[in-house]
C-alpha cells in the first residue's frame, strides 16, 4: 500500500491521476472523524474522469494511517495536508474537507492562500463549546467499550432519510475499522478546536450542507457562510441528506463540485 512519511507520521494515501497528462486542477480530500479516505472514493473517481487529479488520504490515527500516540490539532492536521502536497510535488490545490476536515479546510483557506486555490467544505463543523460534552461522552464510551457502540448507532442517527442501507453499511464499516485510541484523539481535536478566521478567507469557497445534518447543522453552516470574507462563496443545501453527504449522495456532491469549479474559472 502507498504511504508517505510526513515527519514522524506514516500517512496512507491514494493518488488518482487522469489518464491524460493535461490535469485541470488537483484536489486534496480530508475526511472527518470516524472515517477514511474511502469516504471520498466515488466522488474522487468521478472527478478523475473529468481530468482532475484527486489525492485522498487517511488522517493520522484513522483508517490505515497508524496512531502515533501524539495528540493532534487543527494546525497539525493542516500541516499534514501541506506536507502531502510537498511530498507529491503539488504547488497548489483545491482542499476538500468533510466534518472535522471542514474545520481544517477552512483554516487552510484562511492561512495558506499561497497553497490553496479554493475550498470545498462538506458538512463542516463550526467549533463551539456545545460540542464538548458530546465528544467527551464519545471518548468515555469508546475507551470503555471500543468502536462497537459508535458503529451500532451513528449509521442510523447521522444520516438523512434518503440514505440507502448500503451507505449505512459503509459507515458502519468505516467506524469499526477505526483505531479506538486514534478515534478518541480526533475527538479531542474537535473538543479543542477554535473557529478558523473565516473573515480572513479570500479564496473561493463552496459549503455543502445537509438539510437533515444533525452533526453539522444548517445553522452552523449558514453562520460560517456569513462570516467568510471571500466574495466568491456558495452555500448549497442538499435536500434529504444528513452528515455523510459523499456516501448518501455521491453523484450530487460531485455535480456540485464540478459546477463550483466552472463558476470560479
Amino acid at each position: 500500500m502507498p504511504y508517505l512519511q510526513i515527519g514522524y507520521k506514516k500517512i496512507h494515501y491514494t493518488d488518482l491521476k487522469p489518464e491524460r497528462n493535461d490535469v485541470r486542477e488537483t484536489f486534496i480530500f480530508m475526511h472527518g472523524l470516524g472515517s477514511s479516505q474511502d469516504y471520498y472514493h466515488a466522488v474522487a473517481s468521478g472527478l478523475q474522469t473529468h481530468n482532475f487529479r484527486c489525492i485522498t488520504f487517511d488522517t493520522t490515527g484513522a483508517g490505515r494511517s497508524p496512531y502515533t500516540h501524539i495528540e493532534q490539532s487543527i494546525q497539525s492536521l493542516a500541516d499534514d495536508i501541506i506536507g502531502i502536497l510537498d511530498a507529491l510535488g503539488v504547488s497548489k490545490a483545491i482542499v476538500v474537507g468533510h466534518s472535522m476536515g471542514g474545520i481544517v479546510g477552512a483554516h487552510l483557506a484562511a492561512e495558506r492562500s499561497d497553497r490553496v486555490v479554493a475550498a470545498v467544505l462538506i458538512g463542516p463543523v463550526y467549533p463551539n463549546p456545545s460540542l464538548i460534552p458530546i465528544f467527551e461522552k464519545r471518548i468515555q464510551t469508546v475507551e470503555k467499550e471500543g468502536m462497537e457502540p459508535m458503529a451500532n448507532t451513528i449509521p442510523d442517527a447521522a444520516v438523512g432519510k434518503q440514505a440507502s442501507p448500503l451507505a449505512k453499511s459503509f459507515i458502519r464499516e468505516l467506524l469499526l475499522g477505526q483505531n479506538p485510541a486514534g478515534y478518541c484523539s480526533n475527538c479531542r481535536v474537535i473538543i479543542n478546536a477554535q473557529p478558523p478566521d473565516y473573515g480572513k478567507v479570500a479564496v473561493p469557497v463552496l459549503i455543502l450542507a445537509g438539510e437533515e445534518d444533525k452533526s453539522a447543522p444548517l445553522e452552523g453552516c449558514q453562520k460560517m457562510f456569513n462570516e467568510l470574507g471571500t466574495g466568491e462563496k456558495k452555500l448549497e443545501i442538499m435536500s434529504g441528506i444528513g452528515h455523510w453527504h459523499a456516501l448518501e449522495a455521491y453523484e450530487q456532491v460531485g455535480q456540485h463540485i464540478l459546477s463550483f469549479y466552472h463558476d470560479i474559472q
